[in-house]
């Protein structure tokens, strides 16, 4: 079995062909056509990853997105949304990575096993870094400051580990998109700005000297001091 697929869809055409498509592929699938049921069965079967489709009948895609998103569930959104701005949000709230209606079911083989593999390097580091107040634990993907742990999405783990990691060094926006995305992103500058605002903003709950450190390189990138 090569993981866990949880598809929200409200089209019982499309989520059929993408459960037939995906179980010949040998993944487990569970499908769910309103957002409030696949909170339920996400809670139950805690997924690999989430095929997400954005228009749900009883609950807002974006919600959904960001929720999913705090786990460390991969999330693929779905949906026939194709401005860019609406991209851009998802990808703000947390989402892997998104394809459009109507799209090439290759494609979207693809793209999930892209995100499973990316997963599994994730979670196969070890390595506990320490940099000041900060300890970074890679294999439960946490960061404890002061001993305490931040509380930080995947995403949010995976860049402050990168700044950490280059203390004293210009960290670029295009490095900082690379760490958490495999291709390229529509508008990058400014979703790595929104993850370095909230990483500073959960910080500043902790340690404000610490949140001062992550500084702004203006038309480049950050630092950590």
């Amino acid at each position: 079995m090569r993981g866990k697929i949880l598809i929200v869809e409200d089209d019982p055409l499309i989520a059929d062909m993408l459960k037939r498509y995906l179980e010949k592929e040998g993944f487990r699938v569970y499908w769910d056509s309103e957002g409030r049921e696949a909170v339920r069965s996400f809670e139950l079967s805690r997924p690999d990853l989430v095929i997400l489709d954005l228009m749900l009948p009883d609950m807002d895609g974006f919600e959904l997105c960001k929720r999913f998103s705090q786990t460390d569930s991969m999330v693929l959104i779905l949906t026939a949304k194709d401005a860019d701005e609406d991209k851009i949000v998802g990808l703000e709230l947390g989402a892997d990575d998104y394809l459009t209606k109507p799209f090439n079911m290759r494609e979207l083989i693809a793209r999930v096993k892209a995100l499973l593999r990316r997963r599994r390097k994730f979670s196969s580091s070890v390595d506990t870094l320490r940099v000041g107040d900060f300890e970074v634990r890679p294999d439960e993907m946490k960061v404890l400051l002061k001993g305490k742990p931040l509380d930080l999405t995947p995403k949010e783990f995976l860049i402050l580990r990168r700044l950490l990691s280059r203390r004293g060094k210009v960290v670029s926006r295009e490095e900082i998109i690379s760490e958490i995305y495999d291709r390229d992103i529509p508008d990058y500058e400014r979703i790595v700005d929104t993850y370095i605002y909230r990483i500073r903003t959960k910080l500043m709950e902790v340690d404000r000297s610490s949140a001062e450190r992550i500084k702004t390189v203006r038309g480049f990138g950050y630092r950590f001091e």
